[in-house]
C-alpha cells in the first residue's frame, strides 16, 4: 500500500492529484491526501480526483507548512510527500518529510534555495530516502529531455533551453485585466531575481526579462512566433553542473511572454507593486505585494476559466559525434487536458511531478540522497510515461 500526501491545492495541485488517482495510468498508488492550509481548496481537489478511480482512498487535511512539527504530523504514515506549496518553505518542509521518514518531490524553486536542499543529502541517504527537488516541468520534465539530447551526442558544449506558451482566452472580455499564468508569487519573483546563465563553468548573473535580450522564435503551431525572455531557472544551474564532465560549457532558459503581458508585469515591477516589505500610506502600512495579489484575486473571484493552452518546451543540445559538429532538439508539446479539464501549464508542471511519484512507488528509483531529475530519471521510459497522457515528443538531429 503506497500512501501519497500532496501539500497544496493550488493551480497546479488538480494535475498532480488527477494524475496519481486515475486508474488508467496510477497503478503503483493506493491513498492519496491533499492538505492546503485552506482545506475547502483541499477537499475541491479531492472531490475533482474521485471521477478518476474507483479503488483509490482520497483524504483531504488541513495543514500550516509554516509549523515543522504539524506538517510532521501530518506526515507520519506517508510513503512519499509531494511538495507543491510556493517554495518559500521547501526547507522546512523538507526536514518534515525526513522526520516523517518519508520520499520528497518538490516542483522547484531557486538556486539559493535549491542549494540548502543538498544540505539534506547525507541524512536522507542515512534514512534510506530519496528527494528529487525541481520535478515539475521547467525544471524537472525540461532536465530529462536535456539529458536525452545530451546523451545523444559524445560530447556536448551548449545547451538552450526555451519555451513557447499561449493562452487562446480573451481575457479582457472577461474583465480579467492581468492574466496570471501560473503562481503569481512565482512570476513576481522572476521579474525581480536575477537570472542564471551557466557558462564556463560558474554562475553569471544579469537582470530579468531585459528588453535587449528578448528573443524571436517561431514555434511550431499553435503556439507561432513568440517573444522571449530570461527569467531565473535552477535547472541552468544544475544541468551545467550534472553535465559539465561532458564538456558542457554554457547553459541558459527563456521563456515566452506575449508583448502586452511583459509590459505589464515589467510595469508592475518597475512601479514596486511587486514588493513584499511593507511602505507606509497615510496612516497605515501597506505591503504591496499584497495589495496587488488580493485586486488580482478579486478580478478572478467567481469566473469560471476555461482551459485553453498550448505548452511547447525545446531543449538545443550542440556538440560532437564522430567527431563532427551536431545539433539535437527535443521538443515537448502539450496541450490542455480535455479529459481532467485541466490547462496545459497544470499539466506541464503536475503530470512529471505524478510519473516521479509513480516510479519511486514502483521501485524503479534505487537511488537515495538528495538528486536532480537529469541524474536519475530514465528518459525513455519517462517519455512513454507521458505519451499515455498525450504529452508528445518529436526529436531532430542534424549535422
Amino acid at each position: 500500500m503506497t500512501r501519497v500526501v500532496v501539500l497544496g491545492a493550488g493551480v497546479v495541485a488538480p494535475a498532480i492529484v488527477y494524475d496519481l488517482a486515475d486508474d488508467d495510468v496510477s497503478h503503483f498508488v493506493d491513498e492519496i491526501v491533499v492538505a492546503d492550509i485552506k482545506e475547502e481548496r483541499a477537499k475541491s481537489v479531492v472531490e475533482g480526483a474521485g471521477k478518476f478511480t474507483k479503488r483509490k482512498k482520497l483524504e483531504y487535511a488541513r495543514v500550516d507548512v509554516r509549523d515543522i512539527n504539524e506538517t510532521t504530523r501530518l506526515l507520519k504514515g506517508a510513503d512519499i510527500v509531494v511538495n507543491g506549496v510556493i517554495y518559500y518553505y521547501i526547507p522546512q518542509i523538507m526536514e518534515a518529510a525526513l522526520m516523517a521518514g518519508a520520499h520528497y518531490v518538490d516542483l522547484g524553486s531557486e538556486v539559493p534555495i535549491l542549494k540548502k536542499q543538498f544540505e539534506f543529502n547525507d541524512k536522507y541517504k542515512e534514512a534510506g530516502l530519496i528527494a528529487i527537488p525541481g520535478l515539475g516541468g521547467c525544471p524537472g520534465m525540461i532536465n530529462v529531455a536535456a539529458r536525452y539530447a545530451i546523451e545523444r551526442l559524445d560530447e556536448v558544449e551548449r545547451l538552450f533551453l526555451r519555451e513557447g506558451w499561449v493562452d487562446f482566452n480573451d481575457y479582457k472580455s472577461m474583465g480579467i485585466p492581468l492574466p496570471v499564468p501560473y503562481s503569481l508569487d512565482c512570476i513576481l519573483d522572476e521579474y525581480m531575481h536575477p537570472v542564471e546563465i551557466w557558462e564556463d563553468g560558474k554562475i553569471k548573473l544579469i537582470q530579468p526579462v531585459r528588453e535587449e535580450d528578448r528573443e524571436i522564435i517561431c514555434f511550431p503551431s499553435p503556439v507561432g512566433v513568440q517573444e522571449l525572455y530570461y527569467i531565473e531557472h535552477p535547472e541552468v544551474w544544475t544541468l551545467g553542473e550534472t553535465f559539465k564532465s561532458k564538456g558542457l560549457r554554457y547553459v541558459d532558459y527563456k521563456i515566452s511572454y506575449p508583448r502586452d503581458l511583459y509590459m505589464k508585469y515589467k510595469l508592475i515591477t518597475e512601479l514596486g507593486l511587486s514588493k513584499d516589505e511593507p511602505i507606509r500610506v497615510g496612516n497605515i502600512e501597506v505591503v504591496p505585494r499584497d495589495l496587488l495579489r488580493e485586486l488580482v484575486n478579486q478580478t478572478f473571484k467567481g469566473k469560471d476559466i476555461p482551459p485553453n493552452d498550448y505548452d511547447i518546451m525545446r531543449v538545443i543540445a550542440e556538440g560532437k559525434k564522430n567527431g563532427e559538429m551536431k545539433r539535437v532538439t527535443v521538443e515537448i508539446h502539450t496541450e490542455w487536458s480535455r479529459k481532467w479539464n485541466l490547462s496545459a501549464q497544470a499539466v506541464t508542471v503536475g503530470t512529471p511531478t505524478s510519473i516521479a511519484v509513480q516510479f519511486i512507488a514502483a521501485g524503479k528509483i534505487k537511488e537515495r540522497g538528495v538528486k536532480n531529475p537529469e541524474e536519475i530519471i530514465e528518459p525513455l521510459p519517462f517519455f512513454t510515461e507521458l505519451k499515455k497522457r498525450g504529452i508528445r515528443i518529436y526529436v531532430e538531429e542534424e549535422l
